[in-house]
């Protein structure tokens, strides 16, 4: 279960501030005292890998990697991908208790089950010892609907793993599209229910835009994916999500837009320093008014203007604690558990963890700035 990538990052993106443009300009954020670990974010029926999470409605859903029972006897389940809630208290702030941030949830498979010809099963597992990692990278993208309703969309790269040594068997490959379907009428610990909309959303060896991360601005996704050298930039409409031929990509040496889909190895397609790893958080703050990006359990941000940038050097702003068997990866922003949703001087952070060779610790970590 465990993944072996060593350079996993967290981008903190502040966007256009209500389609207003902004004057460019540097921001350095500063931290205002010493970041403090305040929760386990932990489910008690289930053990979970790398997780990301959004704010819908009062709640907010968590997905995660893999996932497996506590137990080892013959009730023991592993799923390649599960999701939860956690409720917030009257004040808005996470429902800690008792240092936890409790999920809960009915997971029977896999939240984002992989295909037949992905091997199918709980968790990807071929007849041949390798594997499909169905392995979420960033948080849904809710898009608001009526009454309450709210359709999330998750990209996911297809990856296949040669299982013993996790040396991946198809370099470059093909994106799928998730969308998760939420409606107030469903009870209380229901998930939203999932539908793959596209199995070859982006084709193999095209980068997986919102795989890396994603942020919205007045009716606009942009959408971030990772290049064999760097993070490209892609631009959709939030009622287009759906549709491929709506989407816009940005070349950055010529600061314009066309839907000529670029190759995931063109690294003039990079846009500098908007990220510096495999994983990114991007939203908008207005208590900064501008757009923010670790490594293990090594946090950094860097912010801009807009979207496209011009991006600051990272700079490290925090290290959290390590854990004692593995040091920390998958690091994100949390914006939705955050002050004003990410407006605030405050933002959550988390990481996953091993203190042991069997179980994973999300950790979740809150940041105050000056």
């Amino acid at each position: 279960m465990l993944r072996t990538l060593l350079c996993l990052s967290v981008v903190l993106a502040f966007a256009l501030a209500g389609g207003r443009p902004i004057r460019p300009r540097i921001i350095q954020p500063i931290v205002s005292g010493t970041p403090q670990v305040v929760a386990t974010v932990e489910d008690p029926t289930l053990n979970r890998d790398s997780c990301t999470s959004t704010r819908v409605g009062s709640r907010e859903l968590w997905t995660c990697r893999d996932s497996s029972s506590y137990s080892f006897d013959t009730s023991q389940f592993f799923y390649s991908s599960t999701a939860s809630w956690t409720d917030f208290n009257s004040d808005g702030t996470p429902a800690i208790i008792n240092g936890n941030l409790t999920c809960y949830g009915a997971n029977t498979g896999p939240y984002f089950p992989p295909t037949k010809d992905e091997c199918g099963g709980d968790a990807g597992g071929c007849t041949d010892s390798t594997r499909w990692a169905i392995w979420v990278d960033s948080p849904p993208l809710p898009v608001n609907g009526s009454n309450g309703a709210v359709s999330l969309y998750t990209w996911i790269s297809n990856v296949h793993l040669a299982d013993a040594n996790l040396t991946q068997l198809n370099p470059n490959p093909p994106t799928s599209l998730y969308r998760s379907d939420y409606a107030t009428s469903q009870a209380e610990a229901t998930l939203p229910p999932v539908t793959l909309v596209s199995e070859n959303f982006y084709p193999a060896g095209a980068p997986a835009y919102g795989d890396y991360g994603w942020v919205v601005s007045d009716g606009t996704a942009y959408l971030y994916g990772a290049l064999s050298d760097g993070i490209a930039l892609a631009k959709v409409s939030i009622s287009s999500i759906e549709d491929i031929s709506q989407y816009y990509y940005y070349h950055p040496s010529s600061a314009t837009w066309d839907q000529t889909q670029p190759s995931v190895t063109d690294s003039t397609q990079a846009v500098a320093n908007a990220g510096t790893g495999q994983q990114g958080t991007f939203y908008y703050s207005s208590y900064f008014g501008s757009f923010i990006t670790g490594d293990n359990s090594v946090f950094q941000i860097t912010t801009a203007p807009s979207p496209e940038g011009p991006w600051a050097t990272p700079k490290t702003f925090y290290t959290a604690p390590a854990g004692l068997y593995f040091a920390g990866y998958s690091q994100q922003a949390h914006p939705g558990l955050s002050e004003d949703e990410g407006n605030g001087k405050n933002i959550y952070l988390s990481y996953t963890k091993m203190d042991s060779s069997s179980y994973y610790t999300t950790s979740l970590v809150l940041v105050q700035w000056e």
